[in-house]
């Protein structure tokens, strides 16, 4: 009795018969569609589809054209004329021409593709097929293409469109014949068919079935059987015709059921709820249609659709399931459709439609169904295993173990007791083997190895005190080789072997000696060899049979012919001894020959590259499990048996599966070469011998266009054009204008079977020739800015290798008006106008360039002669200098000598002043040049403005006395400082003087006034020259600021001016930032007031001290002094000079004090200085061969004579010549005229300054000569000299001969240089710098005397001190005392 109760809580079994409608979910998977997916409406009463491929689907609200994504709804709009006249839709067909025809309760409207409008004038529309109206209710096409048509007045009628002949059909069915005899109502056709031989089958209203042949249209076969049943007068009979040529009568809205005509015993078999072979759930038939296989769909209200299998005389049926969203949608069926593909559509009444095809959904599910009893107990799978019968052991991932009966389409289930040790040891079951006693082996997760005999279960746990128990409870892996050993692989503790005799496990650990490398066992396979191949989480070991030992196969980076991955998941091989490797990263083949391993990835097609299960079909293609979807890998060609072409496609949910993640291990092929895929969700059984992918067969169609995300309708008008004249399905060309360049084209491929994946490929050939993949949700391509021009839109859909044929659409983008041919025309002929215009305004222009260029030479030669003038002009004051200097010095030397009583003194007086005269005017004249040239600058100076303008007032006191001119002079301050040009303010009162004085006669007045006034908060310096001269006429008051102007003067009086000087005047004035201005009237005198800003001096400016002047009669004085000295011992000066007499005088004046050498040139003069080394060199600044700026140039960058100043006298005053001179070196500058003193006094001091440069050099000596900071090219002389002493101030035998050769310069040129620099000759020059460094270490070191007379260069301390007490007035013994005394 116990051990009765334990079997029954051992086995729970959940068995049984199958029912049909269970197993119509897996052979029969439908797609629904509804209002929430975009149906007009739930009520579906028709379909059919066009020639397009597009799907119409009517209903009670509406039309819907279905492209296999979305709906375009077409109802009923009071509003607009051209929609359906009523939104009920009752039938469609489409006529010849492609127009479909809509039956609606008021009549037949006609949809015109091209237009996408409706036309309500269907009479119209009737006679394009011959007909004299749309008085008809049944049309139907044959697979001919020819029409069969009822009209109600005609009768039947054939429309063949290829000759467009109409054939009116004579048939007078006998209960016709009848019906007038017995003045009954009149028997009309209700429905007719066509079977595949052609041949029509007629139903009338009565039941009355007829055949007429397909040549001759005679009746063939006439039937009153079902006429004879009574069913009454009813025009809606309907009749159906299978494969074999029977039919199939029965009436829509009547429960009757149908009725089959059993042709071969000519009887009328009834198909009804009571019918003893065909039976019906339900006797409301709406629609019959051939299905799939042969069988009969008969669909009925509120029973689903009823299939009638003829031969075996059965019905099954297809219901509505609320847990199966693959069932059909509702039970209640109003429509049943058939195209051209195989699909079947089926209306429903309240829930839309659903449709099936055999592809559809390629494979069936076995799943848990919560109400079905019957189906999978649990339905995440692990692993599965086939019995002697070809049933299913399945391993469940959390639901023990499950037995399928697949003859019985039954489950047993098997699960842990607990408690019960005869049970399950888990339900967590992950590997299975059946071995060749027909054991079966089981392995759980943490529920160790079991076997099970059918009625037993056996468990074999892990003991930790049993070395020879089970490693591990988590047993992942089952294999039995060839040798019946049995192999157990563990999740973490490596590899069992199981010697069922013994009951004992024998342990591989990873890296054991001849062991595994891992202890994860992810999978085992043995080959064709015998060889076992165990993969594992670290690559693969493989047992050879022969050797008995281990190899390993892994990854390695840096070997492309390795592992992908270490991660091993699955392994098999195929029939040709191909071993295939699942890993982590992909697909791995071994290549036997080559020892090595070919790689599949992402790049190659995968979805993914984790390859969770393998399994090799018949065909030796291989189906991989991965977490993307299941995969057939189809090999299309070998190199040997390696793969050389394949093809790679991918399944998942959308194709019956259970989902796009499959469970490893979850994989097996049967005996019968079907295979066996699992997962989470369930599992699925199919065929791959029977299976047959779907060709690419549906053309893609353009569906939308839009512009600026607006959809254009035809003839619908956009900124007053028309875009689109038919519909964007039909139109194969659009023309857009400029503006227009931003659109969007959306399309479909009429492909109701995958939509979900087609794969778009789309290009614009004028933009881009690349071809892209669309987004598959939106099908939608939008370019935007395109430019003009011509563009060529392709779409295609790929599908593996297929690739369907391409949709073209020719798009032009008009250029806008101003891009267009005749805009260019206007262009060219705008350009040649313009180029016309612009060559005549070119040549014009030539002209007057030509004109203006011809005045500008004119104008420049005039300018040049000026220049001519100006420069001849200048060189001769320059040439004048030189003649007023010997004048002027010799008088002025004259003048001195001779006492102020002598007649010859005021006779040599006017001489001097006229020569000063003379000079005065021309510096004027080179001042002119300079305001010509634009060289003068303003060189402002602090000083007492007032008191300068005073002082050069006063030194007309003399002129006024000789021409007893009243001359006043007022101010009405006594002193003000502030910046100006005191040269240049010189100039300016001496003209306006000056011209007071020449043109005011005797005994007239002459008058300056100074005062500051306040001008705009800004003090101003006001100067008044006023005079009681001969005045100015008012015309020419304007013009006595330019240049050249003179006015007319009386006869009595001589102009003696140039008329540039008021011009100078002006512009000094206009440099100092003021005004001048004149007021004169004619015959009583002329004023000139001068406006001068006051220009304060910078804050914290220091005013410079006044020059020392120089006492020229003391100097004279001291000149005269009679020469005592030797000549030898007076100052040698070189005179370089070009004019003969003005370098005689030189001489004459200057030998007294002086040696005179002279050169006639530079040239003559830089050989003189090299040979005597004078102390001074005066310098004419213009000679010929080489001037005094090169002469100066040449001298201060020899290092042998750079030492000599150099004194530069030049006729030249102007401030650049000054520049130019000091800038190459010159030590003073005197300009032509000068006087003689000052020249003499130049020289004295030149000559004076270098003897204190002479001691100064000296005394940095006696200081430290180290640290001198040199500058100019004299001291960067001594300072080398001084270093390179010191360098070899320890050599005693360092001589002068050796200075001079590292001193670059011979020893003659040495000792003058020395000896003019520092007044010491070279061998006392590097004895004193011997003895300074001595009197260095004398203070700072503890060395001896004589130690330090050796470190000095001394080589006798007696020499040494003798020296020291000369220069120093002490011995060095005594010196030394008196520093340390001292500190």
């Amino acid at each position: 009795m116990r051990s009765w109760l334990y079997g029954l809580l051992l086995v729970v079994c959940i068995s049984g018969k199958g029912e049909l409608a269970l197993a119509q979910s897996n052979s029969y998977q439908f797609v629904r569609y509804s209002a929430e997916k975009g149906l007009s409406h739930n009520q579906v009463n028709c379909f059919l589809k066009d020639r397009k491929g597009f799907v119409w689907i009517g209903t009670a609200e509406g039309l819907n054209r279905f492209d296999g994504y979305s709906f375009k709804i077409f109802k009923h709009n009071p509003a607009d004329t051209t929609t359906l006249s009523d939104h009920h839709i009752l039938d469609l067909f489409e006529d010849p021409d492609g127009y479909i025809w809509i039956h609606t309760r008021k009549g037949y409207n006609i949809y015109d593709p091209s237009t996408e409008r409706m036309d309500k004038e269907a009479n119209k529309a009737a006679r394009r097929l011959g007909l004299p109206d749309a008085d008809f209710n049944r049309v139907l096409k044959n697979s001919d293409g020819n029409y069969w048509i009822h009209h109600n007045r005609l009768g039947l009628l054939k429309y063949m469109p290829s000759g467009k002949q109409l054939i009116k059909i004579n048939y007078n069915p006998p209960t016709q014949k009848r019906a007038r005899q017995k003045e009954k109502a009149r028997t009309v056709i209700s429905d007719f068919n066509e079977d595949k031989n052609g041949n029509l089958w007629i139903v009338y209203n009565d039941g009355f079935l007829a055949r007429l042949g397909s040549k001759n249209y005679k009746p063939t076969f006439e039937s009153s059987l079902l006429q004879e049943k009574q069913t009454g007068i009813s025009d809606n009979h309907r009749v159906f015709v299978d494969q074999d040529g029977e039919p199939w009568v029965y009436i829509i809205k009547a429960v009757r059921g149908a009725f089959y005509f059993d042709l071969e015993s000519n009887e009328l078999v009834p198909v009804n709820k009571a019918a003893p072979d065909f039976r019906l759930n339900n006797n409301i038939v709406s629609a019959i249609i051939s299905g799939p296989d042969g069988k009969i769909w008969i669909g009925t209200d509120h029973g689903g659709i009823n299939m009638v299998d003829k031969k075996k005389k059965a019905v099954s049926v297809l219901q509505h399931n609320p847990n199966d969203p693959k069932t059909i949608s509702q039970n209640s069926i109003l429509a049943l459709y058939k195209d051209q593909t195989g699909m079947i559509w089926a209306g429903t009444f309240k829930t839309g439609f659903c449709n099936y095809h055999k592809n559809i959904f390629k494979f069936s599910l076995i799943r848990n169904l919560p109400s079905s009893p019957g189906s999978l107990p649990f339905n995440d799978v692990n692993v599965f295993a086939e019995d002697k019968k070809g049933n299913i052991w399945i391993g469940a991932n959390g639901g023990g173990l499950i037995y399928y009966d697949r003859k019985n389409n039954s489950f047993r289930q098997y699960r842990n007791i607990p408690g019960n040790p005869n049970s399950l040891s888990n339900d967590v079951v992950v590997s299975l083997l059946l071995d060749k006693s027909d054991i079966l082996w089981i392995g759980t997760y943490f529920g160790g190895l079991n076997s099970f005999d059918g009625k037993t279960f056996r468990r074999y746990l892990h003991n930790p005190a049993d070395s020879t128990s089970l490693i591990d409870d988590r047993v992942w892996e089952i294999f039995e080789d060839s040798e019946r050993r049995l192999w157990i692989g563990t999740l973490g503790d490596g590899l069992d072997l199981f010697d069922r005799q013994k009951n004992t496990f024998r342990h591989f650990r990873p890296f054991a000696p001849n062991s595994i490398s891992s202890d994860y066992i992810a999978a085992m396979i043995e080959d064709k060899d015998g060889d076992i191949w165990i993969g594992t989480a670290y690559g693969i070991d493989v047992l050879k049979r022969n050797a008995g030992r281990f190899v390993h196969f892994g990854h390695d980076a840096n070997n492309p012919g390795s592992l992908s991955s270490d991660n091993v998941i699955s392994l098999e091989e195929d029939a040709l001894g191909n071993i295939w490797v699942g890993t982590a990263q992909g697909l791995n083949l071994y290549d036997k020959k080559r020892n090595r391993f070919i790689s599949y990835d992402l790049k190659d097609g995968l979805p993914d590259n984790s390859i969770l299960t393998i399994a090799v079909d018949s065909k030796q293609d291989l189906w991989l499990g991965t977490s993307k979807g299941l995969v057939h890998f189809r090999i299309g060609k070998r190199n040997g048996t390696l793969p050389e072409k394949f093809d790679i496609r991918t399944y998942n949910e959308v194709d019956g599966l259970q989902g796009r993640s499959f469970n490893e291990n979850a994989a097996i092929r049967l005996r019968s070469g079907e295979l066996i895929f699992g997962g989470a969700n369930g599992f699925s059984i199919f065929s791959p011998e029977k299976w047959q992918d779907e060709p690419v067969n549906s053309d893609v169609v353009l569906t939308d266009f839009q512009i600026f995300n607006k959809s254009i309708k035809p003839d619908e008008k956009l900124n007053g054009k028309v875009v689109l004249e038919k519909s964007i399905s039909v139109t194969d060309e659009i023309r857009l204008e400029y503006s227009q360049n931003v659109f969007t084209i959306e399309f479909a491929a009429l492909n109701f079977l995958h939509w979900d994946k087609n794969h778009y490929l789309y290009t614009l050939q004028g933009f881009n020739d690349q071809w892209f993949e669309a987004d598959n949700n939106t099908r939608k391509v939008t370019y935007t800015n395109l430019d003009p021009g011509n563009y060529v839109f392709k779409v295609r859909i790929k599908e593996g290798n297929a690739v369907s044929k391409e949709r073209i659409l020719k798009i032009r983008i008009d250029p806008p008006f101003w891009k267009t041919p005749l805009a260019y025309i206007l262009y060219v002929l705008t350009m040649i106008g313009a180029l016309a215009v612009a060559r005549w305004v070119l040549l014009e222009r030539e002209r007057l360039n030509f004109k203006i260029e011809q005045e500008r030479r004119e104008a420049l030669q005039l300018h040049e002669l000026d220049l001519m003038k100006i420069k001849f002009f200048t060189n001769v004051s320059h040439e004048f200098r030189t003649p007023l200097t010997l004048m002027l010095t010799p008088l002025e030397s004259l003048l001195n000598s001779i006492h102020a009583d002598s007649g010859v003194r005021s006779q040599l007086s006017m001489i001097h002043r006229n020569a000063r005269r003379l000079l005065n005017l021309v510096t004027q004249l080179l001042d002119f040049k300079k305001l010509e040239v634009e060289e003068t600058e303003f060189r402002p100076e602090r000083g007492d403005i007032i008191h300068f303008i005073r002082e050069i007032a006063h030194t007309f006191s003399y002129l006024s006395e000789r021409k007893h001119i009243d001359f006043t002079c007022i101010t009405d301050e006594d002193s003000r400082f502030a910046l100006f040009d005191q040269e240049k303010l010189s100039r300016i009162m001496y003209n306006l003087l000056s011209n007071a004085f020449k043109f005011t006669p005797e005994h007239g007045k002459v008058s300056v006034k100074i005062r500051i006034i306040n001008v705009e908060n800004a003090e101003q310096l006001e100067v008044i020259v006023a005079d009681s001269g001969i005045g100015i006429p008012k015309e020419a008051q304007e013009k006595v600021f330019d240049r050249f102007f003179q006015h007319t003067l009386p006869d009595h009086m001589v102009n003696q001016g140039s008329g540039i000087g008021l011009a100078i005047t002006k512009e000094f004035v206009k440099l100092h930032g003021g005004t001048i201005q004149v007021e004169s009237e004619e015959g009583k005198g002329s004023t000139f007031t001068m406006y001068l800003p006051l220009h304060a001096a910078p804050s914290g400016h220091i005013e410079a001290e006044p020059v020392q002047k120089i006492d020229v009669r003391e100097e004279l004085t001291n000149a005269e002094k009679p020469d005592t000295e030797n000549n030898r011992n007076k100052p040698v000066l070189l005179l370089a000079e070009d004019n003969d007499e003005f370098r005689e005088y030189l001489r004459e004046v200057l030998q007294k004090d002086y040696q005179i050498y002279e050169a006639p040139n530079g040239r003559i003069g830089l050989a003189i200085i090299l040979d005597i080394i004078p102390d001074l060199i005066v310098s004419d600044v213009m000679m010929p061969e080489m001037d005094g700026m090169q002469l100066c140039r040449r001298v201060k960058t020899d290092n042998r004579i750079s030492h000599i100043p150099i004194l530069l006298l030049t006729a030249r005053a102007e401030d650049e010549q000054q520049l130019q001179g000091y800038e190459t070196g010159a030590d003073a500058y005197v300009i032509k005229p000068f006087r003689l003193d000052i020249l003499q006094a130049q020289i004295r001091n030149l000559i004076r300054l270098r003897e204190q440069f002479q001691k100064q050099f000296q005394k940095h000596i006696r200081i430290e000569p180290s640290e001198i900071t040199v500058l100019s090219l004299d001291e960067q002389f001594i300072s080398k000299a001084v270093k390179v002493v010191e360098e070899h101030i320890g050599d005693s035998e360092f001589t002068v001969e050796q200075l001079s050769s590292e001193m670059a310069m011979s020893r003659m040129y040495l000792y003058k240089k020395l000896l003019s620099l520092t007044g010491k000759t070279p061998v006392e020059f590097i004895r004193i710098i011997r003895l300074r460094r001595a009197a260095a270490l004398l203070e700072k070191s503890n060395f001896t005397v004589s130690e330090i007379a050796y470190q000095v260069g001394f080589n006798n301390p007696k020499y040494f001190a003798r020296q020291f007490k000369e220069e120093y007035k002490v011995l060095p013994t005594e010196f030394r005392k008196k520093e340390a005394v001292g500190e």
